[in-house]
């Protein structure tokens, strides 16, 4: 069985609870509901989920300074388990800039993706704020598990502030 180490950041009173290994962060949930939607992202997983603030301090601190507007990129591992093709649209929806937005349409003309593999990648992307999807615009969550219209645009006027 897996140990998964978990914590919590705050901001404008969302609890956002996230998880990691000992290889890197895995999973940041949706504000306020809980660590159990992990397994809407990862079906299978068979883990044990421990609370060691000597193992999340790093990623804690990070997020905590992203939400506050100090920090622009993140420099702490990533553990996710996902498809070649998910880490290639991830690593080009990483190079959006802090603070732009790019238009879903226009992003997979640039980079030759296909929408449907792209907005499949958005809705099960297990690390909104590191991996920001919420700089892609026109993305339908209505068949995923991060309906989070609300919260991205509270993203996205943290990044133009």
């Amino acid at each position: 069985m897996e140990k998964l180490y978990w914590d919590q950041v705050e901001y404008k009173k969302q609890k956002l609870y996230f998880t990691c290994t000992r290889e890197g962060i895995n999973f940041i949930n949706n504000p306020n509901t809980g660590i159990s939607n992990i397994y809407n992202f990862y079906p299978k997983l068979d883990a044990e989920f421990v609370f060691n603030r000597k193992v999340t301090e790093e990623f804690k601190i990070q997020l905590r300074e992203y939400i506050d507007g100090t920090r622009k990129h993140f420099a702490v591992p990533v553990d996710l388990s996902t498809s070649e093709l998910n880490e290639q649209i991830y690593q080009k929806i990483s190079d959006i800039d802090y603070g732009d937005t790019v238009d879903i349409k226009e992003f997979c003309d640039t980079y030759d993706f296909k929408e449907v593999d792209v907005r499949d990648a958005v809705i099960t992307n297990p690390l909104i704020l590191i991996i920001p999807t919420h700089r892609l615009l026109n993305v339908d969550y209505s068949e995923g598990y991060r309906k989070l219209a609300d919260f991205n645009n509270l993203l996205l006027d943290l990044e133009r502030e």
